[in-house]
């Protein structure tokens, strides 16, 4: 019966932002709420009901066993989730907004300096990976470099447990990014075969480069980017399109199930997957409601964290992690082995205020909706090119407060936006509205 009770209560959590991301959503099957139903069926939904056939697998059972624990968790994970969508559903009632696809095609159609856009996403990404593998010691001429730079997360662990990431180099990873979403974008308005391949080789690029830092989200990255770009530029999924989805899920789970092996995974990625704390995570919530007492309560002072996380490590070598999945492993479950457990949105808010956080869903819900609304709406895509934020920044966003922690996010993203903001600067046209008189629509300029 409990089991029941659980796949009832994760259905519903599934099927709800699924509704209210296709009922009010400015982008078809990536708004935020769609996003957010992805994450809960593989985080949530699919785990419980493996875990009803094969408890085994369940990640918090490895530390807990606390009876009842599992349905203390889903309740917590459950109302996070539900405030989330009515956040949602209450910052869409104050704007109704349209999403601005014709000022996004028009801005994408101009992208200007492609050759210079195509060489600086090849000479920023060579220059970077030979920096990553340097902080490594490797070289590209190392033996298993692929097996290296998979199976070791952090470098340089320090006595407690904490290493570096290597985040601040990676972060230079935004600019071939940016360059694929420009010229993706690009290519599908103008439907010319030149600037199309010239994506899809920057989509190997990616590849190569996900390979290399060792993030198997990275592959999931390009494929919402690819997605994203087609659907906020007006395109339909059709047939075509359709077998073409397909063909790049089914290569994704290759590459994944390949990096997989290379940090020496041997349960398989299925295994892994729901074995894991991945995704918007039941593990966590368990984990949390189970062993967070009042008394480790920070109070909101994670999501403060940023504030020191942009020094460096190789600076600040006893800096203190900025990823609340170190303080989840560490001094909340007392595994002191290294590494981090993702701790995800719902964990932190726990972390910070205990039953209380459930609340913060529903400011994140809100947040969605009203960052959905700024970078997609028509003024802002003409005035700034920010429909391009939604897939490289907006994203990653929804992403983090799902299932990673919100001060990692920050830190990463304020320095990616930099790199962006210089390259629509120099890339991407864009207009200002001059008003001639209350009765006369408003005419779009070139800046």
């Amino acid at each position: 019966m409990e089991t029941v009770l659980i796949v009832t209560l994760g259905t519903l959590c599934m099927v709800l932002p699924f509704w209210l991301g296709a009922r009010f959503g400015l982008v078809p099957l990536v708004s935020p709420m769609h996003l957010l139903s992805y994450f809960c069926a593989f985080g949530f939904v699919i785990k419980v009901v493996v875990y009803g056939f094969v408890p085994e697998f369940a990640f918090f059972q490895r530390y807990i066993d606390t009876p009842g624990a599992l349905l203390t968790g889903v309740v917590y994970l459950a109302s996070f989730i539900l405030l989330m969508c009515l956040g949602y559903l209450c910052a869409v009632r104050s704007d109704q907004m349209r999403p601005g696809i014709a000022e996004a095609r028009h801005i994408a159609a101009g992208i200007e300096r492609r050759g210079w856009l195509f060489a600086s996403a090849f000479g920023v990404a060579a220059v970077t990976i030979v920096l990553l593998l340097d902080a490594r010691g490797l070289s590209l001429l190392s033996r298993d470099i692929l097996a290296q730079v998979n199976a070791d997360k952090q470098i340089k662990v320090n006595a407690s447990g904490v290493g570096a990431t290597l985040a601040g180099i990676k972060t230079f990873f935004i600019v071939p990014k940016c360059a694929f979403v420009l010229l993706l974008a690009q290519g599908i308005v103008l439907q010319e075969r030149r600037i199309l391949a010239q994506a899809a080789i920057l989509a190997g690029l990616l590849v190569l480069i996900a390979l290399m830092s060792g993030d198997r989200f990275e592959l999931v990255e390009l494929l919402v980017f690819g997605l994203a770009v087609y659907l906020i530029l007006g395109g339909r999924i059709g047939v075509r399109i359709g077998v073409l989805a397909l063909a790049a899920v089914v290569t994704l789970f290759l590459l994944v199930s390949y990096m997989t092996v290379l940090r020496g995974g041997d349960r398989g990625l299925w295994a892994q997957m729901v074995g894991s704390t991945y995704f918007l995570d039941i593990n966590a919530a368990v984990m949390v409601t189970d062993r967070v007492t009042p008394a480790m309560y920070l109070w909101g002072e994670s999501y403060g964290w940023w504030s020191f996380g942009w020094i460096p490590r190789a600076i600040w070598v006893d800096k203190p992690a900025i990823d609340l999945g170190v303080f989840l492993k560490r001094d909340v479950m007392g595994v002191t082995t290294g590494g981090a457990f993702n701790v995800t949105g719902p964990g932190e808010a726990f972390i910070n205020f205990g039953w209380a956080g459930a609340g913060v869903g529903f400011i994140l819900g809100w947040l969605y909706r009203k960052g959905e609304v700024a970078v997609l709406c028509a003024h802002n895509s003409l005035r700034y090119g920010a429909f391009l934020l939604y897939p490289l920044i907006f994203y990653p966003f929804v992403q983090a407060t799902l299932q990673s922690s919100f001060s990692a996010f920050v830190v990463g993203a304020a320095a990616q936006l930099v790199l962006i903001w210089a390259m629509i600067v120099i890339f991407v046209p864009r207009y200002r509205i001059r008003r001639y008189g209350p009765a006369m629509k408003g005419v779009p300029h070139h800046v």
